[in-house]
């Protein structure tokens, strides 16, 4: 039998559905679902909550086991410390990390708490190479998934429009600093939807408009009506800028974009609107070019189109993530 274990409800629902439809049972063994980005207090907290042990019964030694976040971390420690069973396979999915201390000591944990039948299923290149070169897991043990999800908040044709704006928006990984360097003295108005961690200082409203923790309707709202999308990031870290990407690609919208393994993934190397990370004056460029060349403007935008062909022939993501369960 397929168990699921949620660290927050309501995540990751195309996947989960999928696998309760076909018999799997899911527990949540965290918060609901949260209308805002969680901090990593609110995370740490409920990775040390009770709750856990009363998991003890829920599955048998010949189960498989999916754990969804970073309640994995105290999962793996009772199985190892005999508090909890150890399943037949136990995969281990979205536990990201934007930097490099942290890593490291996630990087240890993994090592001390790894056992036979542990699996992980990540979401990027980075984060493979991290495994199976630093963690020493087995490449055959690491299963990559391009993560696509159908997100709520879809456009109208009629609200997919070119108002001159440059948008960006998203939370983790995300170098607002530089994108405000760069945006500065362009011709157009720059609106960014971010969270309150962010930390993005006050702008001029006149040049800048600075939303936080929008409903993601009015999110995608406000993407699907600017002239191009900007995707600052930084160069450290993992999976990072999928959520707001598959929004680019739903609404066809020219992206200008740090290079990323993560986004390359979908876009591929040779995508046109990707720039060098860390570099204002080529993400000004890039803007810049998207802002009054046309046909620069079109031709991105018909490889964003591509992108998103290519990716819905990739099938549900929820037959994905069995088959990595299901395999012998």
């Amino acid at each position: 039998m397929i168990h699921v274990l949620l660290s927050e409800a309501g995540t990751y629902h195309d996947i989960v559905e999928h696998l309760a439809a076909g018999g799997a049972r899911v527990t949540h063994i965290g918060p609901d679902a949260q209308a805002h980005m969680r901090s990593k207090l609110s995370i740490l907290a409920a990775m040390l909550s009770p709750s856990l042990l009363r998991t003890r019964k829920l599955w048998r030694q010949q189960d498989r086991l999916l754990v969804v976040g970073w309640q994995a971390l105290p999962v793996l420690a009772l199985i190892r410390l005999g508090l909890l069973p150890r399943p037949q396979r136990l995969l281990v999915m979205a536990c990201f990390i934007h930097g490099t201390r942290a890593r490291n000591v996630i990087n240890r944990a993994w090592r001390l708490l790894n056992f036979p039948g542990l699996e992980f299923i990540t979401f990027s290149s980075g984060e493979t190479r991290n495994l199976t070169d630093n963690v020493g897991i087995a490449p055959s043990a690491v299963h990559f998934h391009l993560w696509r999800q159908h997100l709520d908040g879809a456009t109208t044709a009629s609200q997919r429009q070119d108002d001159g704006s440059i948008f960006s928006g998203g939370f983790s990984n995300r170098d607002y600093d530089l994108l405000l360097e760069a945006a500065h003295g362009l011709e157009a108005h720059l609106v960014i939807v971010a969270s309150a961690q962010n930390q993005i200082p006050a702008q001029d409203p006149a040049q800048t408009t600075v939303h936080l923790d929008l409903p993601e309707a009015q999110f995608e709202k406000l993407l699907a009506s600017s002239r191009v999308v900007a995707m600052p990031l930084k160069s450290q870290g993992e999976a990072c800028g999928q959520s707001v990407l598959l929004r680019v690609l739903r609404n066809g919208k020219p992206l200008i974009a740090t290079r990323h393994e993560a986004i390359e993934a979908y876009l591929g190397r040779d995508y046109a609107g990707f720039v060098a990370a860390g570099d204002s004056g080529a993400m000004r460029e890039g803007l810049r070019r998207a802002l009054s060349d046309d046909a620069f403007r079109e031709g991105l935008a018909a490889q964003v189109s591509r992108a998103c062909a290519q990716m819905e022939q990739r099938g549900g993501p929820g037959q994905e993530i069995e088959q990595f369960l299901l395999a012998n």
